[in-house]
C-alpha cells in the first residue's frame, strides 16, 4: 500500500508557530512600551494632583487672610502675599487683584480676585476665585445703594407699574412696614425677577414670593435712620433770596449754591440750568409746572435738598432730554442716560413729614432719599433709586434701577450675607444653634469693637480671630499640565511615546 506524504501540513504548522511567536513578541514589546508610558503618566498625574491640591490650599489660605484683620490691602508686593512658599511636597504663590480695577489691592478694595499657583516637580497648576469682603462697621448699615426702593413705613405698587433695570442686574426692595404689591410687580416677585428684604418677624407672612431675605435686625440701627442726610442751613436774611420763581418759558443758569427760605417754583416750560457743582437748599416747597425742567449738565454733581413738599407735573430733573414722550411714561428709548449717582434729591434730617408728588409723565434721574416723605409716583419715571417713608407706584409708573451704582457693602449686601449664613434660622437645613450663635457673636464683635483695637499681624493671632464675612467662589482649577496629559494619552493611543 502506498502511503500519503504530509509535507504540506508540516509547513502550515510551522507558519502558525512563527505567526504566534511574532504576535507574542509584538504584544510584549507593546506592553513594555505601555509600562514606560504608564510610569511617566502616573508620576505626572501624581504631581498634577499634588499641584492642584497646593493651589486649592492657596485659595483657602487667602480667604482666611481676607476674613482676618491682617493688612492684606496694603501689605503686599504688587499684589503677591505668598511667593515660593513651601507647602506639602510643593510650593505656592498667591496673588490678590482688585476685581474692579485689575490692579493690586488698595485701602478701599472689597472685591478681590485670588490667583493661586501650585508647583510640584515643575508641574504647575492654577486656581482662581472671586471673593467679596464685607468690611462692615457701625456706618455700613446706612448705605442703601443696593436697593431699588427702600420704604420705612409702607410700599405699594399697583397696576402695570414696574421696577426694571438698565443692565439686567438684581433689583431688591427693602420694606420695614406694610407691603401691598399687585399687578405686574407681583408677578415679578413670584418669578424671582424682584427680591424682597423684610424684617425677620414678617418674612413668613408674605405669600407667593420666590426671593426673600430677612433684614439683619440684630446688628442695630438700619435703614433710613442711619442715612447720611443733610441738615437745613441757617438762613441769613441779608443777601439771600426768600424764594425763587421762574416765569413761563424762561431760562436761568445757576453757577453757585443757593439757599431759599421759601419756595422754588418753575412755571410752565421754565428751565433752571445747573452748570457747576452745587447744592440747592429749598426750605419751603419745590414746584415744577408742566414742561418745566431742572437741567444738570453732564459731569456736574448737584444735590437738591427740599424741606417741604415736592410737586412735579410733567417735569424733568436730570440731564437735558431731547426725546420726551408725547404721551405716557418715559421709556429707555427716549431717556438720555446719565450717571444718576451725581444727582441727589433729598430731604434734610430735621424736616417734618412731607408729600412728594411726581406725576403725569415726569422724569427724575438721580438718587431720591427722603425718609420723611410720602412719595407718590404716578404715570412717571425715576431713573435711579428711591428711599422714602412710604412709596407708592401706580398708573404705569416706572423705576429704572442702575445696578452698577451700588457700593456692594451696604445693608443689601449685609442682608445677603446674613441670609447666606442663616443667622435667623430661616431654613430647615441652616446652621445649627451653636454655629449660628458663633457667627452672630463674630458680626456683633466686629461692629462693637473700638477703632483703637486692631489685630494686624500673625503675632496677634489673626488666623484665629476672623470676624469679617467673606463670600468666595472658585472660578478655575487646572493648568498647562492638563494639555500635557492629553498629549500623552493621544500619543499612547497612536502607539508612540511622548
Amino acid at each position: 500500500m502506498r502511503r500519503m506524504r504530509c509535507h504540506a501540513r508540516r509547513g502550515a504548522a510551522m507558519l502558525m508557530v512563527l505567526i504566534a511567536t511574532a504576535t507574542g513578541v509584538t504584544l510584549t514589546v507593546g506592553w513594555l512600551a505601555a509600562q514606560d508610558n504608564s510610569v511617566l503618566m502616573a508620576a505626572n498625574a501624581t504631581n498634577a494632583a499634588t499641584s492642584r491640591a497646593t493651589a486649592q490650599c492657596g485659595l483657602e489660605l487667602a480667604v482666611a487672610l481676607l476674613e482676618s484683620e491682617a493688612p492684606w490691602q496694603t501689605a503686599h508686593d504688587d499684589g503677591w502675599i505668598l511667593q515660593n512658599h513651601p507647602i506639602g511636597n510643593g510650593t505656592l504663590d498667591v496673588r490678590l487683584i482688585d476685581a474692579l480695577t485689575g490692579l493690586p489691592p488698595n485701602a478701599g478694595t472689597t472685591s478681590v480676585r485670588i490667583e493661586a499657583i501650585g508647583s510640584t516637580d515643575s508641574m504647575v497648576q492654577h486656581a482662581t476665585a472671586m471673593a467679596t469682603v464685607h468690611p462692615f462697621n457701625s456706618d455700613s448699615p446706612g448705605d442703601l445703594s443696593g436697593y431699588a426702593i427702600f420704604a420705612r413705613n409702607g410700599l405699594l405698587i399697583s397696576g402695570p407699574s414696574r421696577i426694571r433695570s438698565w443692565d439686567g442686574g438684581q433689583r431688591i426692595l427693602g420694606v420695614h412696614g406694610s407691603l401691598d404689591v399687585s399687578g405686574r410687580a407681583a408677578r415679578d416677585l413670584r418669578s424671582g425677577d424682584l427680591s424682597l428684604h423684610l424684617p425677620s418677624d414678617r418674612i413668613h407672612g408674605v405669600p407667593d414670593s420666590a426671593s426673600l431675605a430677612a433684614l439683619p435686625l440684630l446688628l442695630g440701627s438700619i435703614g433710613t435712620d442711619a442715612l447720611d442726610l443733610p441738615v437745613s442751613p441757617a438762613f441769613e436774611e441779608s443777601g439771600r433770596p426768600q424764594h425763587m420763581t421762574l416765569p413761563a418759558r424762561s431760562h436761568q443758569t445757576v453757577l453757585d449754591s443757593i439757599v431759599l427760605a421759601d419756595d422754588l417754583h418753575l412755571r410752565q416750560n421754565a428751565t433752571l440750568i445747573i452748570e457747576q457743582d452745587c447744592e440747592i437748599h429749598v426750605l419751603g416747597n419745590l414746584e415744577l409746572d408742566h414742561g418745566a425742567a431742572i437741567e444738570i449738565a453732564e459731569g456736574v454733581e448737584c444735590t437738591i435738598v427740599v424741606s417741604g413738599d415736592v410737586a412735579l407735573d410733567n417735569a424733568v430733573i436730570g440731564a437735558p432730554q431731547d426725546r420726551s414722550p408725547r404721551f405716557g411714561s418715559w421709556n429707555p428709548s427716549n431717556i438720555t442716560r446719565t450717571d444718576t449717582t451725581r444727582i441727589r434729591v433729598t430731604a434734610p434730617r430735621d424736616c417734618e413729614q412731607s408729600d412728594w408728588s411726581i406725576r403725569r409723565g415726569s422724569l427724575i434721574q438721580g438718587v431720591i432719599e427722603a425718609p420723611s416723605a410720602e412719595i407718590q409716583l404716578e404715570r412717571s419715571t425715576v431713573s435711579g433709586r428711591i428711599v422714602g417713608d412710604s412709596v407708592h407706584l401706580r398708573r404705569n409708573a416706572r423705576l429704572y434701577f442702575d445696578h452698577s451704582a451700588t457700593s456692594g457693602v451696604g445693608l443689601a449686601s449685609l442682608t445677603h450675607v446674613t441670609d447666606h449664613l442663616d443667622l435667623m434660622d430661616l431654613r430647615d437645613d441652616g446652621l445649627d444653634p451653636n454655629a449660628r450663635a458663633e457667627m452672630i457673636a463674630r458680626l456683633s464683635d466686629l461692629l462693637g469693637r473700638e477703632d483703637a483695637i486692631s489685630i494686624t499681624s500673625p503675632i496677634d493671632g489673626w488666623w484665629i480671630h476672623r470676624p469679617i464675612p467673606v463670600n468666595a467662589t472658585m472660578t478655575r482649577m487646572g493648568g498647562d499640565v492638563k494639555n500635557w496629559e492629553l498629549a500623552v494619552m493621544d500619543s499612547d493611543d497612536l502607539g508612540g511615546r511622548p
